[in-house]
């Protein structure tokens, strides 16, 4: 399949910056739709009259307006947001919470579901089929007519917005090694984008249905223009079998590009096996590195969500809903450039390892010195930063490690870490937040990062290894006493190795401490010929002295 990508020059099906465009800006109404309570959830300003007739205006949670009679006050723009518009403003602070509880309780469901669901009809289906009905669940919030009924459509546009793990894996199937980290770097940073399209769009509107309605008309665009522009992938093709599909796909790639490729009987095929959902926590080849990344997945969302609400409203005290996205737009467009230049530069390993320290401290300086304004505002805006970092990097890692049959699979469970995280953060909404608890939770998240960065120490580096096809030459965690270097790896324990640098072996596939793959001299000719000579010519025991090759 590596050989595919790489002959068929420097696009894949169809032109792959049109495909790389077109998959990214996906991300934009993504973030939108995340986090737009924001724009619905706005705090309206309630009108006061006094005895003169006069207007005072207050900002609508201000306890003077709810300890006088209703009919004494009125809604200065009914339907800014969802509060004027149902009259939520005298209800319980932890009521409002609920939209973003709904939404992220649905967001773990549905990217379980679009993970399987891209298994087993295709990637593009599964691709059309959640986009259009992500679409129409944020069609159906425009006629809401109460609060319960808002709420339970919010439930749907979490549980569809799977959509988006599906476009990662749909392109990052086809792509060459070395755009893999731009393709993922270029996601993320429209989702920055998403923060400044929903601040363009508080700026633009004064009522939440219009915002509401431009974002299902972006929906409703990438969907017409995905119907048309997006091939099927690949390696799916290949993995179910589906030779007059594959073929077909093969001779429109080989046409498109002016290239010869191989046809569908001379590739050789990814793995068939029927893997279940349970298989990724139950396989030794996935288990470890399922319950890594899932963990990660869930700290950094929940980090990423609580610094969003904090960073422009609490820390800077901002009450301009606009300014407040676009602080949050550009911060996330700044850590998320970061860790891919860490990445590209640096190795993955290097870089999450590293992402996780620095907030560690960060967190710590913020805990410790909450006294200090100053302080505790640079070292928020630093964390809010690096989360999106870290929530760039497991969305690459994830794609990386698991095979073809458990990619899409695993990519959903792990996003639906996402949505746990998310959840966690909304959950804290529901707590009267004085400093002792406060304190408290700060304290628990540093634990949590803490865990989570020794976690991060076993993964092995997977910069410009090819994706796996098979579970078997899937990279597995570094054991402990590699990577903490407590003992002294013996070479007598690998007999197949002369260089103290390999650890770890498949037939048709070496990997190297750092997780690098080693499978031919053509594209790892930096071993050296004569350690691959020694490498081939090498019995284990017990074997039957046939050579095996790399």
């Amino acid at each position: 399949m590596e050989d595919v990508i790489k002959r068929s020059g420097n696009t894949f099906g169809t032109n792959e910056a049109f495909i790389l465009t077109q998959l990214s800006v996906a991300a934009v109404p993504t973030a939108a739709i995340i986090f737009l309570d924001i724009i619905t959830n706005q705090v309206p300003q309630v009108c006061i009259k006094d005895d003169d007739g006069n207007c005072d205006l207050y900002p609508g949670m201000s306890s003077d307006v709810c300890a006088n009679d209703s009919s004494t006050w009125d809604y200065m723009n009914p339907e800014s947001s969802i509060i004027s518009n149902f009259d939520l403003l005298c209800y319980p602070t932890w009521w409002l919470t609920l939209t973003s509880f709904v939404f992220y309780l649905g967001m773990i469901l549905g990217c379980v579901f679009a993970g399987l669901l891209s298994d087993y009809i295709g990637r593009k289906p599964a691709l059309m089929i959640l986009l259009f009905l992500e679409d129409l669940s944020l069609g159906l919030l425009l006629i809401a007519e109460s609060y319960q009924v808002w709420l339970i459509f919010r439930f749907f546009t979490g549980l569809f917005i799977g959509y988006f793990v599906v476009s990662k894996v749909l392109i990052v199937e086809g792509l060459k090694i070395q755009y893999r980290h731009s393709f993922l770097a270029a996601i993320w940073c429209c989702f920055a984008l998403g923060f400044l399209f929903l601040a363009l769009l508080a700026y633009v509107f004064t009522k939440y249905i219009d915002m509401i309605a431009c974002i299902v008309l972006l929906v409703a665009f990438l969907w017409g223009i995905y119907l048309f522009g997006i091939e099927e992938s690949l390696r799916w093709l290949l993995v179910k079998r589906k030779e007059e599909q594959a073929s077909y796909l093969l001779g429109k790639i080989s046409y498109r590009n002016k290239v010869d490729l191989p046809s569908y009987n001379e590739i050789r095929k990814p793995q068939d096996d029927d893997f279940n959902m349970s298989d990724l926590f139950r396989l030794n080849e996935s288990r470890y590195l399922m319950t890594i990344l899932v963990i990660l997945s869930i700290v950094s969302f929940y980090i990423l969500v609580t610094y969003t609400i904090d960073v422009g409203n609490t820390i800077f005290q901002i009450t301009s809903v606009p300014v407040n996205l676009l602080v949050v737009g550009v911060a996330h467009l700044v850590g998320v450039l970061l860790a891919a230049v860490s990445c590209y530069f640096w190795g993955r390993r290097a870089t999450v390892s590293s992402l996780h320290i620095i907030i560690l401290g960060l967190l710590v300086i913020i805990c410790a010195l909450s006294m200090y304004v100053v302080v505790t505002m640079v070292s928020s805006i630093g964390v809010r930063c690096l989360s999106a970092g870290l929530v760039y990097f497991y969305s690459l890692y994830s794609l990386e490690v698991f095979a073809t049959p458990l990619r899409a699979k695993a990519m959903g469970i792990i996003t639906s870490g996402s949505a746990v995280g998310g959840l966690l953060a909304s959950f804290l909404d529901f707590f009267n937040m004085d400093q002792d608890v406060d304190l408290s939770f700060q304290i628990v998240t540093i634990v949590a990062v803490f865990v989570v960065t020794i976690g991060t120490f076993s993964l092995r580096e997977t910069k410009g290894a090819p994706l796996p096809e098979r579970i078997e030459t899937m990279p597995q965690i570094l054991p402990y006493e590699q990577w903490c270097q407590c003992t002294a790896d013996n070479p007598e324990n690998h007999p197949l190795l002369t260089s103290p640098q390999f650890t770890h072996i498949h037939v048709n596939n070496a990997l190297t401490s750092d997780g690098r793959t080693i499978r031919n001299m053509d594209t790892q000719s930096w071993m050296g010929q004569n350690w691959l000579e020694s490498l081939s010519s090498t019995t284990p025991s017990g074997s039957s002295g046939r050579r095996r090759s790399i």
